[in-house]
C-alpha cells in the first residue's frame, strides 16, 4: 500500500512539475532545404541596430554571440573564407501600456481616510530583441533565430554582458537545426 502511495504522490507531483514547463522563448525560422552540417568556419558581419540602442549594448550582444559560436566553429578572419556569415541585430522599440481600473475609488492611509485614483494608468518602456541571423557566403538567409531580450534593463555592464551571454546561449543553442543527419 505504501508503495501505491509513493507511486502515485511521484507521478502527481510530475504532472504538476510538468505543467509548470514554459516552452523555450528563442523563435526559430530556417531554410529546410540546407545542409547544416557542412558548415565548419563562419566570419562575423557588423551587428545592427535599431531604435534606442547603445554602442555598447551592440558590441556586448555581438561579442556574447561570437563567445557561443567559437564554443563550435572555427572563426576566419574574411568573409571569402567562410563557410557562413553571422549578423547580430538588437531592435528596439518604445511601447506604452495603458491598465485600466474600474475599481478607482480606495481606501486611504489605514482603516482611515477615502480616495480616488484615475481609472487609467500609462507606463512607457522599452521593448528589445536580439535577432542573429546566419547567412550563405552570398549573403542568402539560411537560419534566424530571436529572443526578447531583458539586458537592456541593466545598467551595470557586468550584468549586462551577462545576460546577453545568457541570451546568446539560448539562441545558439537552437542552431543548427537538425533537419538531416548528415548522410547522403
Amino acid at each position: 500500500m505504501a508503495s501505491l502511495l509513493r507511486t502515485l504522490c511521484v507521478a502527481a507531483l510530475a504532472l504538476w512539475l510538468g505543467g509548470c514547463a514554459t516552452p523555450n522563448p528563442v523563435a526559430v525560422d530556417y531554410d529546410p532545404a540546407f545542409k547544416f552540417t557542412t558548415l565548419r568556419s563562419y566570419y562575423l558581419l557588423d551587428p545592427f541596430a535599431s531604435g534606442q540602442v547603445s554602442p555598447f549594448e551592440i558590441k556586448r550582444a555581438s561579442q556574447a554571440v561570437d563567445g557561443q559560436l567559437r564554443g563550435r566553429y572555427r572563426k576566419v578572419d574574411s568573409r571569402e573564407a567562410a563557410d557562413f556569415l553571422v549578423r547580430v541585430q538588437l531592435l528596439s522599440s518604445d511601447k506604452i501600456a495603458v491598465y485600466e481600473n474600474p475599481y478607482s475609488l480606495y481606501g486611504g492611509y489605514g482603516y482611515f481616510g477615502f480616495g480616488w485614483r484615475p481609472p487609467l494608468r500609462v507606463r512607457q518602456y522599452r521593448e528589445s530583441s536580439l535577432v542573429v541571423d546566419m547567412l550563405s557566403p552570398e549573403e542568402a538567409p539560411l537560419w534566424r533565430g530571436s529572443l526578447p531580450s531583458s539586458a537592456a534593463r541593466y545598467e551595470d555592464p557586468v550584468y549586462q554582458q551577462q545576460r546577453f551571454a545568457e541570451e546568446a546561449a539560448l539562441i545558439i543553442g537552437r542552431f543548427p537545426p537538425y533537419n538531416d543527419v548528415g548522410y547522403d
